[in-house]
């Protein structure tokens, strides 16, 4: 059998080490545990003290900034916006209002993934599909963030309506309903913000008063933009503690500032005035082909209040980036084609010369970008000429021509001019001048330089109220040479004319002016001013100075806010009449008036009672003084200051008082290059201008001549075979109002009542230029209403009106037998009594003036009667009426 091995050598080799004495082992192993200990009490200290320091940390030296962030994560800072103050017109009108809208956030990384799918489609549903399943889902499924907008501008009902189905518990461990161990969690983590948005209930209605905001709600334009800090009020704030997954700890409340709503602004702009304004210069705009928009203001010549103030075309507040104006858009349409000249003059017209010049350059608008590098060398992109054109046409069409563009004001100006000359005492108005139909200043000089008036036309010896009646430039630059420079421009910036008005609206333009250097260094400047040839103005500032003209002599600072209230309605701010300085005596201001009043004619005194240059604006009644411009844009350069019919670009502009001896309001009225086959004022603005006062006058009570019967008859004149515009002029004179039943061109071939026709003043005519067939309408029940109701019913019909009997009693009869179809124009007589109908209708709803019926024509402006004067051939400085 095999040899055991010997334990005992075995373990011999094992332990060939030499054996350590007695009591060494046991040293030995103490020392071990020894070090051990110290190291795991080297350890502990050295834990308790990173602990003790973390504890320093968190408890002492950083415990402000921990207990600022644990309340940061537990409280909810949530912002309660301000509602921005509503805009309203003096009628009380709404024009402007905020409104407050929701926006439903998510927080995706809150969100249980496998419900996002239902959820999206559900919340989808809500919306009534404004917002797709998937869009939403796409949104629900970004877990790296925290904030999500799901919807936008949505209603309180709506997004209350989703929040509760976000809040809705569902199980998520599988159970079925009811089980005891079904656990319930909400599996969406979202909330409702609130937010306004800004509406305009009237679409372009004064929108270029009235301005816009952004998206973030910031004014733009307009009022918008000068009263933001007053309308946008003062946000308030709402904290409350909210646990881990964002919603608000039940039994804990919150802390809330009330948000201060924006103040409301009350207007001086008049409802029926600013309608009359945008229509007849809409019409206008159509009717004469103007270029470069027109623009109108009524003023209150005392007060300085704007009651109305109109550019057209205008812009849409509600969508201020959608351009309006067809023309252009067609050329943004067609970027990329060859301009035509038409394309290439609309954009000069509308945008400036030199704004489009880069643009226009190739005769194509490229509708690409391209690249570039800046100054340090890093690539840009740059915006497409497209896109650049597409930025400034919307501008243009923001602007509010009356405040923000120049014009020449062109004879308006000789006003100032003969209210100076008055005043300096350098010349009475009985001075005379001598005008052989051409001047020339400084002969065989370098200043050589020739004027002449309209058509060359020699009017002879002139007084001051001769030549502003026939318009005379040589008249008035005898008047600035007698004067001097030093005098007249003394009286130029006292007029307010080198600087701006300071009316309460943004972006208010300043004039270009000689100085009072360069007009005595080169007095042809002088000669120039004086008859409105050479400076550049604003709408507003020629506004404001002929108001001080007439008004006794004081320059005022216009302005279109009344007053501002609070949400309680009470006035925390009312305007007040700024004057400035009395420029003029009150004898000055009278002998203007009188001068401007004999312009218009028919109740004014005049060395030439057979002309009167300003007679088309006359309005029967009404005591009216007026001045008109005509204007050549000189500052054009190369072929494009001339129109295709080779002429110069014009300025037409008409300025109209009333009642001429004691001044309440100021018409100003003016078109931007007008293409019609005349081109003076008074064939042009002076007819708009009568037709804006046959309306406003009459709603604003101005007191008619005492030997105007309102309640009497006149007799309709003929204006068949009549150009349209002097057709219009014939009723205005007459006392009655006119409407076009097909187009406001050509001549008048048919009218309704006919010429002869006697008929109550004020009856509307009917003109046809395109058929001789009546329009007809069909005649309504007036028994039983008031006298002054049922005349309004029938008005707004197309029918003239006869009351037999007093006007506040109902109607018991009329002559036309109700339900008949007769022409536009057809007089009923109503007869009145104080035994109405028993079953009258109740007068609670006046019916609207001109009430819309797709056959009744719309007023059409302007008419025309021939001016004594025409442009100069030779384009010199000759300014016309």
């Amino acid at each position: 059998m095999p040899k055991q091995p010997d334990n005992k050598n075995q373990s011999t080799r094992h332990h060939n080490r030499r054996s350590p004495e007695p009591g060494q082992n046991h040293a030995l192993t103490l020392n071990g545990r020894i070090m051990v200990l110290l190291l795991v009490i080297g350890f502990i200290a050295a834990g308790c003290g990173v602990l003790i320091y973390k504890l320093y940390t968190l408890q002492i030296r950083d415990a402000e900034q921990y207990r600022v962030q644990a309340a940061e994560q537990q409280l909810s800072d949530t912002q309660i916006p301000a509602t921005r103050g509503s805009i309203y017109s003096a009628n009380g009108k709404l024009l402007a209002k905020s409104s407050v809208v929701w926006n439903i956030i998510a927080n995706p990384s809150k969100c249980n993934q496998d419900y996002v799918a239902e959820a999206s489609q559900k919340i989808s549903e809500l919306l009534n599909g404004s917002v797709s399943a998937e869009k939403i889902q796409e949104q629900l499924s970004k877990t790296n963030s925290q904030y999500r907008v799901i919807a936008k501008d949505i209603d309180m009902v709506t997004a209350q309506s989703i929040i509760d189905y976000a809040n809705t518990k569902r199980i998520t461990n599988g159970k079925a309903e009811g089980d005891p161990d079904a656990k319930y969690e909400t599996v969406l983590s979202m909330y409702k913000e609130s937010s306004s948005t800004r509406e305009y209930p009237n679409g372009m209605y004064l929108s270029s008063v009235l301005g816009f905001c952004d998206d973030s709600g910031n004014g733009m334009y307009g009022l918008e933009k000068s009263y933001d800090e007053k309308l946008v009020g003062t946000p308030g704030r709402s904290i409350s503690s909210e646990n881990a997954w964002g919603y608000e700890l039940a039994n804990e409340e919150s802390d809330t500032h009330a948000a201060i709503n924006g103040y409301n602004l009350n207007l001086t702009i008049d409802d029926t005035i600013q309608t009359v304004l945008e229509t007849e210069l809409s019409n206008a705009i159509d009717d004469y082909d103007v270029q470069n928009r027109a623009s109108a203001i009524v003023m209150n010549v005392n007060t300085g209040a704007v009651l109305g103030m109109a550019t057209a075309p205008q812009f849409d507040p509600n969508d201020p980036y959608n351009i309006t104006e067809p023309k252009l858009q067609a050329i943004l349409d067609n970027a990329g084609t060859a301009l035509t000249e038409d394309d290439i003059s609309v954009l000069q017209s509308r945008l400036g010369q030199d704004a489009v010049a880069d643009i226009i350059a190739d005769g194509v608008v490229n509708p690409n970008g391209t690249k570039s590098t800046d100054e340090e060398g890093n690539k840009i992109d740059v915006p497409s000429e497209k896109s650049q054109l597409q930025g400034m046409i919307r501008e243009a069409e923001w602007k509010n021509k009356a405040v923000t563009e120049l014009y020449y004001p062109g004879s308006v100006f000789k006003l100032m001019t003969a209210a100076a000359a008055l005043d300096s005492g350098l010349m009475g108005a009985d001075q005379q001048f001598y005008c052989g139909g051409d001047l020339t200043v400084f002969p065989n000089t370098e200043w050589e330089h020739s004027y002449r008036c309209a058509e060359g036309n020699a009017h002879g010896w002139l007084d001051m109220a001769g030549a502003l009646n026939h318009s005379c430039n040589l008249y008035f630059i005898q008047v600035a040479e007698k004067m001097s420079a030093e005098f007249f421009y003394n009286y130029y910036q006292a007029f307010g004319l080198t600087q701006t008005t300071g009316i309460d609206l943004p972006y208010e333009a300043k004039g270009i002016s000689k100085t009072q250097q360069e007009m005595e260094q080169v007095e042809t400047d002088l000669y120039s001013t004086a008859f409105g040839q050479s400076q550049k103005l604003t709408l507003i500032q020629m506004a404001a100075a002929v108001a001080s003209t007439v008004n006794g002599g004081y320059l005022m600072t216009p302005y279109v806010v009344d007053n501002m209230t609070d949400d309680t309605g009470n006035v925390v701010w009312q305007a007040e009449t700024d004057i400035k300085r009395q420029v003029v005596s009150e004898e000055v201001s009278e002998q203007i008036r009188a001068m401007m009043e004999n312009n218009v004619g028919h109740t004014g005194t005049s060395n030439d009672l057979d002309y009167h240059g300003c007679a088309s604006a006359y309005v029967a009644g009404y005591r009216i003084g007026g001045k008109s411009g005509t204007a050549e844009q000189l500052d054009w350069k190369g072929a494009y200051k001339y129109r295709p019919d080779g002429d110069y670009r014009k300025a037409i502009s008409f300025a109209a008082i009333l009642p001429a001896d004691d001044p309440e309001i100021l018409v100003l009225v003016m078109m931007d290059d007008p293409r019609w086959i005349f081109d003076y004022a008074s064939q042009i603005v002076a007819p708009v201008t009568g037709n804006i006062i046959s309306q406003i006058a009459p709603y604003l009570g101005i007191e008619r001549d005492a030997s105007y019967d309102s309640n009497g008859s006149v007799e309709v004149p003929n204006a068949i075979g009549t150009c349209w515009t002097s057709a219009q002029v014939k009723m205005n004179a007459a006392g009655l109002s006119h409407r076009f039943v097909d187009t406001s061109d050509g001549d008048v071939v048919y009218q309704y009542p006919a010429g002869g026709t006697v008929v109550p003043a004020g009856s509307t005519v009917y003109l046809y230029t395109q058929s001789t067939t009546d329009a007809t309408t069909t005649v309504p029940d007036a028994t039983g209403k008031t006298g002054t109701f049922a005349a309004q019913m029938l008005k707004a019909s197309g029918i003239n009106v006869a009351i037999s009997g007093s006007a506040s009693d109902r109607v018991v009869s009329q002559d036309i037998e109700v339900g008949s179809v007769v022409p536009y124009g057809t007089v009923v007589t109503l007869t009145t009594g104080p035994d109405g109908s028993s079953d009258a209708q109740q007068d609670a709803d006046t019916p609207q003036d001109d009430a819309a019926q797709d056959d009744t024509p719309q007023d059409a402006a302007g008419e025309n009667d021939q001016d004594s004067t025409t442009q100069d051939d030779t384009g010199s400085d000759a300014e016309q009426q």
